[in-house]
Order: structure tokens, then sequence, then C-alpha cells
């Protein structure tokens, strides 16, 4: 057929994109593989309703398969699959409503991302300082909410190489007036004793409460046990996973980044993410609480979307 080269380029383009993305935070990188399923369900060429169905489904398993550490992409997509209405024959109509319910679980999770801002917001006192690596969506909002709040913050941020997504960040609080310090991962043992918290994202909170999250957040988690700084994890509801941490996939990215030349000897390696235990974390917050101890998702999330575990989308 002709469209067939039309919808393999596209999906080729969109899973090379995805792959390729390294800086966005899970939840965003989630937000952007549903906006590519309104894309393609209003765009991709087929004949019918259930050829319009095979070629979603085929797009959201290979977005799925395509970033392994970040769970919430998958968990998303396949609430979407899940969860997603019988499509009406007619096609115009069936495109339409794939890409309104693919909007509606857009919708879902930035309304979970406000509940577990507003939940840690309840625990930050005026002129606290917080350290946080990387840049997760869930931190920046919630240092929009406290500058909002009138709550006068104060930030420690890492430049979280290979990708420095921490520069981010930093332009980030400079244009929101909150004043901060910028250091290398290197430096985080000497600066978290000045921080009242840590507060970073989670790429996946595991079965018991460890995390997948950027490489460098484990060490921070060690330095703010030393020193005996709360280390606070925030992560929706859709960022939760039945996977046990010895059966998680940490990705390696390009070791270009490393700058490195190739040479005899000398092996280099450029792993993404890491596990952090769970005896590290102080406290889980999600959309429902400020948690000190660690429910399994099957008791904490599997009332709220119980699409998300139908096992028909592996």
């Amino acid at each position: 057929m002709i469209y067939a080269k039309d919808n393999t380029d596209f999906k080729a383009r969109r899973l090379r994109a995805v792959k390729q993305d390294l800086n966005s935070g899970a939840a965003v990188l989630a937000r952007k593989a549903l906006e590519d399923i309104i894309d393609y369900a209003d765009s991709c060429q087929v004949e019918n309703t259930a050829g319009l169905t095979v070629e979603l489904k085929e797009l959201a398993e290979q977005l799925i398969a395509a970033r392994p550490s970040r769970l919430v992409v998958g968990n998303l997509l396949r609430y979407w699959l899940n969860s997603l209405p019988e499509l009406p024959e007619d096609l115009d109509r069936a495109r339409g409503r794939a890409g309104a319910h693919a909007e509606e679980v857009i919708d879902l999770l930035q309304k979970a991302q406000n509940q577990v801002v507003a939940k840690c917001l309840e625990e930050i006192q005026p002129g606290m300082t917080l350290m946080t690596h990387s840049s997760s969506s869930n931190v920046m909002a919630l240092f929009r909410a406290c500058h909002l709040a009138g709550l006068n913050v104060s930030a420690i941020i890492t430049e979280s190489r290979p990708g420095m997504e921490g520069r981010k960040l930093a332009r980030y609080l400079s244009k929101l007036s909150i004043n901060c310090q910028f250091i290398t991962e290197a430096q985080m043992a000497s600066f978290v004793v000045q921080a009242d918290k840590v507060v970073i994202g989670a790429d996946t909170v595991l079965r018991d409460g460890s995390l997948i999250s950027k490489a460098g957040s484990r060490l921070l988690a060690l330095a703010a046990k030393d020193a005996g700084i709360p280390f606070w994890v925030l992560a929706e509801g859709f960022k939760h996973s039945l996977t046990l941490p010895e059966d998680a996939v940490l990705e390696e990215a390009d070791l270009e980044e490393l700058q490195l030349e190739v040479m005899p000897h000398v092996q280099m390696h450029n792993i993404y993410f890491e596990l952090v235990p769970a005896r590290l974390v102080t406290a889980w917050v999600d959309e429902k609480q400020v948690a000190v101890t660690f429910r399994s998702l099957a008791e904490a999330h599997a009332e709220m979307l119980p699409a998300l575990y139908n096992p028909s989308v592996n």
C-alpha cells in the first residue's frame, strides 16, 4: 500500500526522538509520547477503524519498548490502551475519539502532578533551602509553587552531568528570582549539610519503594543520609511499577557524551539511570500523602488506576 511507508516513517521518526531525548523528565517524556499518539491518530494512513486501532497499538507498544528505564511512559500508554473506549466505525470520529482519550490521560497526569506538589508544599516552611539533582518536572513545579506562595525558599542544584540538565533548572529558578547555588556532583556531600530537605523526582518507583532515577541520585541520597537531611521523592501514581529492583533495566547512553577518545585498555560507561534503595528515602510523596513508610503499589494505587494493571498489554 502507498501509505505503509508514510506510517513507517512517522513511527521511525518519533521512536528516534524518544530514544534520543535524555534531558526531559519522565513525566514530560510520557506526555510527549501521548502527544505522538494524538498526532498519529489524526494523520496515519489507514482504510478503516480496525486499521487505525492496529496502527495505534503498534506505535504505543514501540514507544513502551523504546525507554525501558522510564516506566511511566509504558504505564501511561498502557493506561491509555486499556481504558480506550470502543471506537466508532466512522474513521474520522474514531480518529478524534482516540486522540481525545490521549488528551484525557495527559490531563490526568497533570492533575496528579498538581496534587503531588500540593502535598509536598504543605511540608515546606518559609526560608527553607531545598537541594535537588537533575531537572524533574515535579521539582520544578514545586519551586514555582513555593515562589507563588511567597515562601522565599532557596536552592542547591547540581549540574547533572553528562546531560547537564541542571543548567535548565538554574535558568528556570533565576527567572523565578529564586536564589540558588549551582554545583558539580562531586560537591554534593559538602553542600547537602546546608539543605533543609533534598527533593528529587523519580523516573520509576519500584515495588519495594526503591527508585530508578538519574545517575548521581544515589550518591546524593547517601550524602543526605550521612548528614541527617531528609530525602524526599516526588512521584505520581503513574510512576509506580510492580517491577522489583533486580529486574529493573538501567539505560546506557551514547559514549560520545563522555568526551574521551577511544583508547586501548580503557572501557567507558555512560549509564544514565541508577537504583536508589528504599532505605535511603525519608518520604515518598504522591497524590494522596507524604508517606514515611512505603506501601506496595497494589495497596497504594491499584484502586485508583485499575486499567493500568490489565495484562493485555505487555
